[in-house]
């Protein structure tokens, strides 16, 4: 509108904002969507633009016809829908981009001043009319104060620009782009209304807004998982991110359903699904729709405000009390009854983001007792067991990617040609980080994580590299042990692997000798066995690792052709008295009546290599002889025992 009279109004923009306005709010009301306060803000916005859109119109024409009146009311309501449309616009765009996690109610307070001035400023405009109005002749006139009003839309617009890009590194890309878009033309829209007063286009553009945002924001389709009817595991993501990179003080309460396969093997897929559906149903009734997530088909992810979760104990906290006696129930699926069993991890944020992942925090472990109750609860004294797991991941992936292990190697010695015939390649990580790890700890997070076999992959080749620069077989190196874990044999191509690894380095098969533990046998299946047969077929041999501490019997020994048996060091030590001694010599004796050599770690003393010598031990290995060697010093070595 302008105080000059007789301009020509084009309001074709406010008709079509309208239109685009009213399209959005029927498919806001059509669309089945989790309740959050951004949709609110999102159904608010669309009633504004549409009242102001219609408002506008409606003063222009009752202006036209002669009523006065009804045209400074009609005008009145544009101007403070205008600005109201500017401050829900405002809070939306910081809600999706998380900025409203930190907001308190002081925060909301202060946020509104502008909207209560406006809202003031308009009542006393209706009787003062030192805004605008409309004369007796409806003619429309702009008083001095006019342009309080666009500073005060001003004040929200460039508030929500400024924390945009202030915070922008911290948003997704995705939402970027289609944030500062609308925000380019809803700017663009207020530029050219104020340079072409006729044309009332700001409205329209922010109805185009409104529709982007629909697209984008509120389609239920890319943030809610159909099957479950809770947010994605990539909005979950995303609010973890922001809520660590904002340091919001929240709780994540990871809830991982475990044994599954067993707990509900009588059920169909259809079942399962409507099983894993009702729980995320229940967890959505106690803690809110919109705090759910899930993180894959049987883990989930609760996001509280630090003071909904107050301590870790279930004994203490209302909202864990609950969530035990929850999976302490049956479940009803069809006439069916199950249950389940859940791993419950409790977090807090900002505290304990740096030093856990999520991967961490959802791993299920081994060795869970669901004897007492269906819930086991990983407190904050977890947590450092957690962080200590993420750490060593950390470094077992550092290791893998830099092939930064390092292998030493410990002399084996024969009895019956009194020198060094063999060596067993010994895997050892110095972490930059962590420092020096023992071989149990990151050999078996490589294990749990699934990096054993590019473990195994970098000690061959380095043990390959060894040979062929230093050529241990001219001091009388006859073979190398390489320890081999069951959890490799499930790698199907590991045949393909140790052979080009062999053939790059022009290694012979017959050097490599693989040691496998005792534990094998309880991995035995149709893929280890095949495996196993491959590796021999190709020239592998084998040694069976600590017998005497796991499942092994005489009759696996004979089935699978092994070279040499390795007897746990325990054995040894425990040869202390008659009976232990009886029994170490009872075991060698049972193991060279079926042609195998026995090889004995963990000698230390001359005591001990007598008492394993006179059993008749073929070969030995300890710190009596050697402890573990680097490379050069291994080779140094063997050449003072060759000289």
């Amino acid at each position: 509108m302008s105080d000059m009279t007789g301009m020509i109004y084009n309001n074709s923009y406010d008709i079509a904002a309208v239109m685009l306005s009213v399209c959005c709010i029927l498919y806001f009301a059509m669309t089945k969507r989790i309740k959050h306060f951004k949709h609110t803000l999102y159904a608010i916005l669309c009633g504004c633009v549409f009242t102001g859109s219609l408002s506008n119109i409606s003063a222009g024409a009752f202006a036209a016809a002669g009523y006065p009146f009804a045209a400074n009311i009609a005008i009145n309501t544009y101007f403070f829908v205008n600005v109201l449309t500017m401050c829900i616009f405002g809070l939306y765009i910081q809600c999706i981009c998380g900025y409203l996690m930190n907001w308190h109610k002081k925060n909301y307070i202060f946020y509104s001043i502008p909207a209560a001035v406006t809202a003031l400023l308009i009542a006393a405009n209706i009787f003062l009319h030192f805004l605008f109005y409309y004369d007796a002749d409806c003619n429309y006139t702009r008083g001095k104060a006019f342009l309080l009003l666009h500073f005060l839309s001003a004040v929200y617009l460039i508030q929500t620009i400024a924390g945009l890009l202030k915070n922008v590194v911290f948003i997704p890309k995705r939402k970027v782009g289609c944030l500062l878009s609308g925000l380019g033309v809803v700017v663009a829209g207020i530029v050219i209304q104020m340079i072409f007063r006729q044309l009332q286009i700001q409205l329209f553009t922010e109805a185009l807004m409104l529709t982007l945002m629909a697209i984008v924001f509120e389609n239920a389709s890319l943030e809610v998982d159909p099957e479950l009817n809770v947010y994605k595991r990539k909005e979950f993501l995303d609010y973890y991110k922001t809520a660590c990179d904002l340091k919001r003080e929240m709780t994540l309460i990871a809830v991982s359903l475990v044994n599954t396969e067993q707990l509900l093997s009588t059920l169909s897929g259809e079942e399962k699904a409507a099983a894993f559906r009702s729980v995320c149903e229940k967890l959505s009734k106690k803690v809110g729709h919109h705090n759910v997530y899930a993180y894959s088909a049987e883990k989930y992810a609760v996001m509280l405000d630090r003071s909904s979760v107050k301590d870790y104990s279930i004994v203490e906290n209302d909202f864990l009390i609950a969530l035990e006696a929850m999976f302490n129930q049956s479940w009803s699926v069809g006439e069916k009854k199950v249950y389940f069993n859940a791993l419950v991890t409790v977090i807090h944020l900002p505290d304990d983001a740096d030093s856990v992942t999520l991967d961490s925090v959802f791993h299920r472990g081994r060795n869970l007792n669901f004897t007492d109750s269906n819930v086991v609860l990983r407190d904050h004294k977890d947590v450092d067991i957690l962080r200590k797991r993420t750490r060593m991941l950390n470094a077992v992936r550092r290791a893998c990617e830099n092939r930064s292990f390092l292998v030493y190697y410990q002399p084996i010695w024969s009895v019956d040609t009194q020198s060094i015939v063999s060596a067993e390649a010994l895997v050892r990580m110095d972490d930059p980080e962590l420092g020096f790890i023992p071989p149990d700890e990151f050999i078996s997070a490589a294990e749990e994580y699934g990096l054993i076999s590019a473990l195994g992959e970098i000690v061959l080749e380095k043990v390959c590299e060894f040979c062929a620069d230093y050529h241990p077989e001219h001091y009388g190196i006859e073979w190398i042990e390489l320890n081999v874990s069951p959890y490799q044999l499930g790698d199907a191509n590991i045949v393909q692997k140790f052979a080009r690894i062999l053939q790059k380095y022009n290694i012979p098969v017959s050097f490599i000798n693989l040691e496998l533990t005792e534990t094998v046998d309880v991995f035995r299946n149709g893929i280890f066995e095949e495996t196993l047969k491959q590796l021999r077929e190709y020239g592998f041999t084998f040694s069976m690792d600590d017998y005497g501490t796991g499942y092994s019997n005489l009759a696996n020994l004979m089935s699978n052709n092994y070279r040499t048996v390795k007897i746990d060091k325990s054995l040894l030590w425990k040869a202390t008295d008659q009976e232990g001694m009886d029994f170490l010599m009872i075991t060698v004796n049972q193991l060279k009546s079926i042609k195998l050599q026995v090889l004995q770690e963990g000698v230390e003393t001359k005591e001990q290599l007598d008492i394993i010598t006179s059993f008749g031990g073929n070969l030995i290995q300890g710190y009596y002889f050697s402890k573990p060697l680097p490379d050069r010093e291994f080779i140094a070595y063997c050449k003072r025992l060759a000289g």
